[in-house]
């Protein structure tokens, strides 16, 4: 699933698929798309085994193509705590705008992911509705391909605010003064590696302890894991998955 552009796409992740590809004896082969909106028909059309995508689009398989999760994958915690495989959305908005509150986005111009995002819409429209704001309504919504779309039209004073993911965010603030927090969502389960319903279990399961195996601590590992942000991958099951069905709910999304 595109978390970035293309370019910074393949250049992060595709030394884990050379990983992948040389400790399982699979011919893996890395598939994506050019943004959130078109990637369950990139899913389909590449025949896909396995998919490495948020929750959202892990229940939609789930649901429609009876995948289950693999592994998730862990992030480092910006608190300097140990890696989590929990993330949160935050609310950004320019400095100058005199927005200090979710009140004060009434009215102004809000970027955000796609729809399919947890923390880069859904987790912030949902607390954005539990503050009185509707941003359907309420706002002037402008649907980025990515969050890094969302921090760039900020940047730009294209926005007035902003959804993303915190770690987005936090890879960029250093150099974004001009742009500031607003509001942070609560935590929800992060990205899953699944296998979708017909795909060989034995491979799959060969591919999930390979996950499993990777500590960003040995050099080897970290060599694949460091461009990628992860820290690792632990188990998961899918009832972990329950505070998102709760949230898709609560701002009205099927699935």
């Amino acid at each position: 699933m595109p978390r970035y552009s293309p370019y910074r796409q393949g250049k992060r992740f595709m030394p884990l698929i050379k990983y992948l590809r040389q400790e399982t004896g699979y011919n893996i082969s890395y598939v994506s798309a050019l943004g959130y909106r078109n990637f369950l028909s990139a899913v389909e059309s590449a025949d896909a085994d396995f998919v490495f995508a948020n929750p959202v689009v892990y229940l939609i398989l789930h649901k429609t193509r009876g995948a289950y999760p693999l592994a998730i994958a862990t992030e480092p915690d910006f608190t300097g705590g140990p890696p989590r495989s929990q993330y949160r959305g935050v609310i950004l908005a320019r400095a100058d705008r005199g927005i200090s509150s979710i009140a004060d986005l009434k009215g102004k111009v809000i970027a955000v992911g796609s729809e399919m995002a947890v923390a880069g819409h859904l987790a912030p429209q949902a607390v954005c509705l539990q503050h009185g704001l509707d941003i359907t309504t309420d706002a002037t919504v402008a649907v980025c391909p990515t969050q890094e779309h969302v921090i760039d039209r900020l940047r730009r004073g294209r926005a007035d605010g902003g959804f993303v993911r915190e770690n987005i965010w936090q890879e960029v603030a250093v150099d974004n003064p001009g742009i500031q927090p607003v509001e942070y969502t609560t935590m929800f389960p992060g990205w899953c590696v699944c296998a979708l319903g017909d795909t060989d279990r034995a491979v799959a399961e060969t591919l999930k302890e390979t996950l499993l195996g990777l500590d960003y601590r040995m050099k080897e590992h970290g060599q694949v894991l460091v461009p990628t942000g992860f820290r690792g991958f632990i188990e998961i099951g899918d009832e972990e998955y329950t505070s998102v069905r709760e949230l898709m709910a609560a701002v009205g999304v099927p699935y």
